[in-house]
């Protein structure tokens, strides 16, 4: 459907009763200023919904919607169908209407929701087929998108995490276990301290067949009411969808595959923030448990949808930029608000999409695919919640594992990185965080750490707990508070000035975490960094680094990731930025890498059609004077280097370089404005 351009698919409501002929009137002439190539048209949607529609309440939107689609046909632009609501979000007063008698889900607190439906209720099902099919047969849009409510968390507030605890749901879980099974006792198991109990499994495989059921039974009933039509799916955060048992084969072959799998992954910040804290990395590890071709729209959310003041054009092209980056064939826009004003909110907002596009129509003619970008490799399982440990939690949150925690790491130190579901022994370093390894058994460890490797102090744990204490170099580990010990900084154990510019850099370590682990280790090891008191008293590691009998190179940091915001206040700055460039550089001086030198940038590296594609991305406020990257020693000529113009055009970089330690440090003489990016293209 990209056909090589970069598709912008507008999500835009009209109400059919509030100046619909001029809203359709106005939109077309945006679409074409713009550039637009689609028009996703809500229904009843945010703060005009009224619960589930009936048929009766949607005969306005169709009526408007087919002369929305003559007029749509007439200048070549496409229509697709977002009805807003499957199972349903959240019920905000809303309630069901009558003669709409379905089960409702049952939240793991046990508050019965207002109006969002339990997926296995026969009911709702019949509704969803019948009423979905009805809107594809009456307007033949070419797509339909299932909205990411499509999931059995983050209904309700006062519902805790979610889950569907309902008669249904237990009836089915007590007939796999042969007994009567009550939603307190079955929770208490699900969330048991220490290695999961069996019925988390069983649990999960209940709860992934409750989305997957409906599922196949409505795509059978579009494909039958309008065969063209394709079904889109659109999600949220992997880790969590992990928590309801999620499986993404299954799930894409049950929606449809063909020609290629239809997805609009989740894509933070909803409203404008610093572009250093916004990393992408749950966009980029949904594409990494995605299997097959696909087409790839990510979601480009204003909201609360007030124009500008939810977000500048500037960032707006920002997430453009990013979202090409990694094989998108487009982005899905909301930007106008859901009650009908249209236009008007922002007339600014046409210059915003069109004065980018040939740019990014640039990049997409690369042929991009983010499951084959280059770098450090991020660990992850989608499987991660069935085997993660639960600590004396209350709510299925505790089965939430944070995967994501080195890409949001790795983003901001300029270093560039990929996400993997499988351990592959080619040299490649990977770093790991959290409970990640619980999902891996023996063998792929002990493959994993015969190779380069970033540990967090979560995975030291767990290594020392499974017996792997000989192979990372540590014999023992003990978490320390900071009350306890009155731990204050970080020393970097470096006497050549010349590499930080001053002898031992210190950073803060108090503020990036209420603990770390003290490390005792074994011979061999190597400190690279030391944890002191504020009167200068010397604690324990903070960076230790190991060779092993395997020939495994294991780093090990004193830090648990774990996503608190004092980590993501301290644990960035220019020393920590060097001091991770240097040890990937030296663990595996012949890998893929890429670094962003001299000033906070993120870093893509992945090949494509055309050569290798290097992006670095401006993260903070002030212009980059130049950039400046890190790459091994003739992976690529830089006599041969071209960066893409604003306009469009691959022109030559003229880039200088020079050799040193087995690595190339490149230098384009190129400003980089805030919020804008430089994309380097190295031809085969």
């Amino acid at each position: 459907m990209s056909d090589n351009t970069f598709r912008y698919i507008l999500r835009y409501k009209i109400d059919p009763l509030f100046h619909a002929d001029d809203r359709i009137d106005e939109l077309l002439d945006f679409c074409v200023e713009s550039r637009v190539e689609e028009v996703m048209m809500f229904f009843g949607a945010e703060e005009l919904t009224t619960g589930h529609p009936t048929l009766d309440e949607l005969k306005p939107y169709v009526e408007m919607g087919k002369r929305l689609k003559r007029k749509l046909d007439e200048n070549g632009i496409a229509l697709s169908l977002n009805p807003w609501t499957t199972i349903y979000h959240v019920s905000r007063g809303r309630s069901l209407k009558p003669g709409q008698d379905f089960h409702l889900l049952v939240h793991e607190n046990g508050l019965s929701s207002r109006i969002t439906a339990c997926p296995l209720c026969d009911k709702w099902q019949k509704y969803i087929c019948e009423t979905f099919s009805h809107l594809v047969r009456e307007l033949q849009p070419v797509a339909l998108w299932i909205e990411d409510d499509w999931r059995l968390h983050n209904h309700e507030p006062a519902g805790g995490w979610g889950g569907c605890f309902c008669n249904l749901h237990l009836e089915r879980f007590s007939q796999a276990v042969g007994k009567p099974v009550t939603r307190e006792e079955l929770l208490a198991n699900i969330l048991a301290s220490g290695e999961p109990h069996p019925w988390r499994k069983k649990w999960l495989e209940i709860s992934r067949d409750s989305l997957l059921e409906p599922a196949r039974k409505l795509q059978q009933a579009i494909s039958q009411a309008s065969p063209t039509t394709r079904l889109g799916l659109m999600s949220s955060v992997p880790d969590i969808h992990s928590a309801e048992g999620r499986d993404w084969t299954a799930l894409q072959e049950a929606i449809g595959t063909e020609p290629k799998f239809l997805t609009r992954p989740h894509m933070p910040p909803y409203s404008e923030t610093p572009a250093i804290c916004t990393p992408p990395s749950v966009t980029r590890q949904t594409l990494a448990n995605l299997t097959g071709p696909l087409e790839i729209y990510p979601e480009l959310e204003n909201s609360p949808r007030c124009g500008q003041y939810s977000k500048s054009g500037a960032y707006n092209r920002w997430e453009c930029l990013h979202a090409a980056m990694f094989g998108s064939d487009g982005i899905t826009i909301n930007h106008f608000d859901m009650l009908g004003n249209g236009i008007t909110l922002d007339p600014t907002y046409s210059n915003t999409l069109a004065s980018q596009k040939d740019r990014l129509n640039a990049i997409v003619k690369l042929g991009l695919d983010d499951r084959r970008a280059e770098g450090v490799r991020v660990l992850f399982s989608p499987d991660i919640a069935e085997h993660v440990y639960s600590k004396n939690q209350t709510s299925l949150t505790g089965l939430n594992n944070n995967s994501d925690m080195w890409a949001n790491t790795l983003y901001p130190l300029g270093i560039a990185h990929s996400f993997s579901k499988t351990v592959e022994n080619d040299g490649t370093p990977y770093a790991v965080s959290g409970q990640t390894l619980r999902a891996f058994d023996d063998t792929e460890i002990k493959k994993l750490l015969s190779g380069p490797i970033l540990l967090d102090a979560y995975s030291v744990e767990f290594l020392l707990e499974r017996g792997f204490g000989e192979l990372i170099g540590i014999e023992a580990g003990k978490w320390r508070t900071l009350n306890e010990t009155s731990f204050a900084y970080e020393s970097i154990l470096e006497e050549d000035a010349e590499v930080y510019g001053l002898t031992n850099p210190r950073m803060t370590a108090q503020r990036c975490s209420e603990r770390l682990l003290e490390m005792t280790l074994t011979e061999g090891a190597e400190i690279q960094s030391q944890i002191f008191t504020g009167d200068h008293t010397k604690l324990w590691p903070g960076l230790v680094t190991f060779t092993n009998s395997e020939g495994g190179r294991i780093a090990s940091l004193t830090y648990p990731f774990d996503g608190n915001s004092q980590f993501f206040m301290a644990f960035f700055n220019v020393f920590r930025r060097t001091l991770l460039q240097r040890l990937i550089a030296n663990f595996a001086p012949n890998t893929p890498y890429a670094f962003a030198l001299e000033h906070p940038m993120s870093v893509y590296r992945a090949p494509s059609q055309s050569g290798i594609v290097i992006a670095a991305f401006n993260l903070i406020m002030d212009t980059v004077q130049r950039l400046v990257l890190q790459l091994p020693e003739k992976q690529i000529d830089p006599a041969r280097i071209q960066i893409l113009s604003e306009d469009g055009k691959w022109q030559p970089a003229n880039a200088k370089v020079t050799m040193t330690n087995n690595s190339s440090k490149i230098v384009v003489d190129k400003k980089i404005p805030p919020l804008q990016a430089a994309i380097l293209l190295s031809p085969v």
